[in-house]
């Protein structure tokens, strides 16, 4: 039952049109008879990264018997990627984060065998693997601009929880390394556990920082931020909390309403947006919501919701977040052309946001219809084209392949 086209073909059609120009899905990783999978799980959704005349894709995958990482690397206009190589050495890795070099240079981290490392590729093959942070780290995410600045976020075990910590990077060549020691993010003596970082580049040099935060026993979201040369400022809650109205129930322990998965981009000119997984109507599930901070990171306004309502009576899952040339963009996947029909458990949905409001959804030509397409990472290139890549599969629990999609950029 796809009752959903209909109703959007009664829009205008201004609410139907999309600034980019999409070409062909290409596959990229996977078969029609595959009996792998793969995930598309880091945090801050650092699956694609672009250049002016590249992009890039890394993910997690099986297909060794173990999970392990993997890279394509294509021309950004061509029809297909370069055979996939594979970045991790190590038992298991997981989790992997991308970030664009200059010199079309590719930066990469993960989990393997319970630490952080990363490696940087270029045209003439993979530099050596290096160690960010030692055992029992894991969650890393990247944070890179147009500058050359570049970080990385990730946790570490503390006190039967887990701590954020935050370090300066340096690629010299195929080489990585800290530019200084890892600092912790926002110290917590009782009850700590910071999960799922996300980043972003403000003003200047502007570090940004977000994350998941369980200190009152559940899940709420913090940010802070930190000029070059200083320490992080005090952490401000990034959610608006919806505690429960009234008398809570017997046996519910009432801790208001759920939030998970920030993600943050900033569009070069000062503006940075968040957005998340918000449970504030508990009988639709997950929505995406997000803020908007125009003082380069150091507050954001009030929280607003990002998909539009025909997505409303149906739960969103895996937000992800690009921000550059020509505003923002955000994208998820969720159920609403199923309408409850078995064989359309996911499509991948776009609205994006070049001024003061979101556009109406886009269910995603090529990345739509029968069978699963989700998980959906996204890049914005300097020239203002989307590149995005989801995971496919024929339903939920099926095997799966990975799927891109360019999307020309057309200002008119």
């Amino acid at each position: 039952m796809k009752r959903l086209p209909l109703l959007l073909c009664l829009l205008p059609a201004w609410a139907c049109a999309a600034p980019w120009s999409f070409g062909t899905p290409v596959l990229v990783a996977g078969a029609s008879d595959s009996t792998h999978f793969h995930h598309l799980d880091g945090s801050g959704r650092q699956h694609v990264a672009a250049s002016a005349s590249e992009v890039a894709l890394v993910w997690e995958d099986d297909r060794t018997g173990s999970p392990q990482i993997y890279l394509a690397v294509a021309p950004r206009e061509a029809a297909s990627f370069a055979p996939d190589v594979r970045l991790s050495d190590g038992e298991e890795a997981y989790e992997p984060a991308l970030a664009a070099l200059d010199g079309n240079r590719w930066l990469a981290a993960w989990e393997q065998d319970g630490a952080v490392v990363a490696r940087v590729i270029d045209a003439q093959g993979l530099g050596p693997i290096q160690a960010l942070a030692g055992k029992s780290s894991r969650q890393v995410t990247l944070v890179s601009d147009r500058a050359g600045r570049v970080a990385a976020l990730w946790t570490r075990e503390h006190d039967g929880g887990q701590l954020l910590e935050a370090a300066e990077l340096k690629a010299d060549g195929r080489a990585v390394a800290l530019a200084g020691a890892a600092v912790t993010v926002a110290p917590v003596v009782e009850h700590p556990y910071q999960g799922y970082p996300a980043g972003a580049w403000g003003r200047q040099g502007r570090l940004l920082v977000a994350w998941e935060d369980r200190r009152a026993g559940h899940t709420r979201l913090f940010h802070t931020w930190r000029d070059p040369g200083q320490g992080f400022a005090a952490e401000r809650q990034l959610n608006e909390h919806n505690a429960p109205h009234g008398e809570v129930p017997a046996g519910v322990v009432g801790l208001g309403s759920g939030v998970m998965r920030v993600v943050l981009a900033a569009d070069g000119a000062g503006n940075v947006r968040a957005a998340w997984l918000d449970k504030r109507n508990p009988a639709s599930g997950y929505a995406v919501w997000g803020a908007l901070s125009q003082d380069g990171g150091r507050s954001f306004g009030p929280n607003q919701m990002v998909q539009d309502e025909l997505g409303a009576a149906v739960p969103q899952w895996h937000a992800a977040l690009a921000g550059g040339v020509p505003g923002f963009v955000a994208a998820w996947d969720d159920t609403r052309e199923g309408w409850g029909d078995g064989s359309e458990p996911g499509d991948v949905v776009l609205s994006w946001n070049f001024g003061s409001a979101w556009s109406p959804d886009l269910v995603v030509p090529g990345a739509s219809g029968e069978g699963y397409q989700g998980s959906p990472a996204v890049a914005l290139d300097p020239q203002g084209d989307l590149h995005l890549l989801w995971i496919e599969g024929d339903d939920l629990s099926s095997p799966t392949r990975l799927r891109y999609l360019h999307g020309a950029f057309d200002p008119d």
